[in-house]
């Protein structure tokens, strides 16, 4: 059954829904009506019927001989204006008939004598004729002797007036029922209409056209709301499937620059014929660097992959930052003294919290690459700061500076603000790439401060954990 359920559209099982909840509510409704109706009707025959009893209570006497006397001096009226007797009885406590009054002389109601405390009782009765009666008694006192008296009123009108009520409310309900679950289909129809737009236009989204956006009808409620999300996701699809189509296409042209180098070269020394070893080393230097470059395009694109898919771990701890600098200036310093370069570092006894093998790999890249785009002769200078509850770690360059259209591109892979420089230098577009993730990896941010013949700042920002420098 539920499977069954579980197969059937959502309009109508909204139908459904709403049929069900019109009917338990319409149920509930007309019970309380036909309850409340009930209870005030019987509750005015009752007062009638009190009334009854005190008028009867002050008629009846009995007369010398002990024998119960009715006074008829006052009579209440039907709907036609027509004087009509009262029905009551009189008994004696142990139950027996003293004085009776009915619509025949012969009436008998089915009710045998109550346990009476103190007040009145009402009830309803039945005579031996099938007429149903109300019924009020109570002890009273008729010349000084202890009786029951007993009042009655028929409920023939009382239950008509109920059955017509219970007739409608039971014919209406049928009904209202149909009306609701047509309302609610038509309702779900209206409300729903936009979910089928949606799922056609959606059906047509592949990674082909993921230009393409669901359409918004109403931007103020909740399917306007998940189509405002959905076509976010899709921008944002849309951004990593041509991140990745450039990713791939500038990785293949890396990939293939130096194996076309390579088979060039050795086209070359197979047709040169000659056996010069001078030659032949040559050939084989330039191979070899091209196979380093290879291979470091490879691992660079290795540590990229394990990037986006997460699986990197990462090993949070406290790191001196003297140290650190340090160790990137004596890894590096061969490289700056070949441009006649120095490499000037000033950092402040600080500890933060971070990988320290990810905040190396970054600080390495980027005085890497003001070593690569400074001129021969100047200072690349490593220094540390306190900014606010951050502590911020700056490579100063004197390059040529980055213009402001693209100091928020060089972050991103294969970027290069000087393609031909860039690949003459040997760089490949990733290095900066690389170091915004080992960077934002470890929950810090990089800025970067340019202006064109002014050189670089490429600044990190670490927030100071309290418990580091406990």
């Amino acid at each position: 059954m539920r499977r069954w359920w579980q197969r059937r559209s959502l309009r109508f099982r909204l139908t459904v829904w709403y049929a069900l909840t019109s009917t338990i509510i319409l149920l509930t409704l007309g019970a309380a009506v036909f309850i409340m109706v009930s209870g005030r009707s019987v509750a005015q025959l009752d007062r009638q019927l009190r009334g009854d009893f005190e008028i009867l209570e002050s008629q009846i006497t009995r007369n010398p001989a002990g024998e119960l006397h009715w006074q008829r001096y006052e009579r209440d009226e039907d709907e036609r204006g027509e004087e009509i007797d009262p029905w009551f009885e009189i008994l004696s406590p142990s139950g027996s008939v003293l004085l009776h009054q009915g619509p025949s002389s012969d009436w008998k109601v089915l009710s045998p004598l109550s346990q009476l405390g103190a007040g009145f009782k009402a009830f309803s009765a039945e005579t031996e004729h099938h007429l149903h009666v109300r019924v009020l008694e109570n002890e009273t006192r008729i010349g000084g002797e202890p009786a029951i008296l007993r009042v009655f009123r028929s409920e023939t009108e009382l239950r008509l007036a109920l059955v017509e009520i219970g007739a409608v409310l039971l014919a209406g309900l049928p009904t209202a029922v149909a009306l609701s679950a047509a309302g609610g289909f038509f309702l779900a129809g209206r409300s729903l209409a936009p979910v089928g737009e949606m799922a056609a236009r959606a059906q047509q989204i592949t990674a082909d056209s993921l230009a393409g956006r669901l359409p918004v009808p109403n931007p103020y409620d909740e399917l306007g709301r998940l189509a405002i999300v959905f076509n976010a996701t899709l921008a944002r699809l849309e951004n990593s499937f041509s991140e990745l189509r450039r990713f791939t296409a500038d990785a293949s042209h890396e990939l293939r620059t130096p194996l076309a180098a390579l088979h060039a070269e050795g086209e070359a020394v197979l047709r040169s014929g000659g056996s010069d070893l001078k030659t032949f080393r040559e050939a084989v230097a330039s191979m070899l660097e091209e196979t380093r470059r290879l291979t470091d395009l490879v691992d660079v694109l290795l540590l990229l992959a394990r990037a986006d898919t997460g699986k990197f771990a990462l090993s949070l701890d406290k790191v001196e930052l003297g140290v650190v600098m340090k160790e990137v200036q004596e890894t590096l310093l061969i490289l700056a003294e070949e441009k006649g370069q120095r490499i000037e570092v000033g950092a402040e006894q600080q500890i933060v919290r971070a990988d320290r093998d990810l905040l190396r790999l970054a600080l390495i890249n980027l005085v890497h690459n003001a070593i690569r785009y400074s001129e021969e002769g100047t200072v690349v200078r490593l220094q540390t700061k306190s900014r606010e509850k951050n502590t911020l770690i700056e490579v100063i360059d004197q390059g040529p500076g980055i213009a402001a259209e693209h100091q928020q591109k060089v972050f991103e892979r294969f970027y290069r603000v000087d393609k031909a420089r860039s690949r003459a230098s040997g760089g490949v577009g990733l290095g900066l790439a690389i170091t915004r993730w080992a960077v934002e990896r470890q929950g810090a941010r990089i800025e970067l401060e340019s202006e064109p013949g002014h050189g670089s700042i490429f600044r990190i920002v670490i927030p100071i954990d309290e418990q580091t420098n406990r």
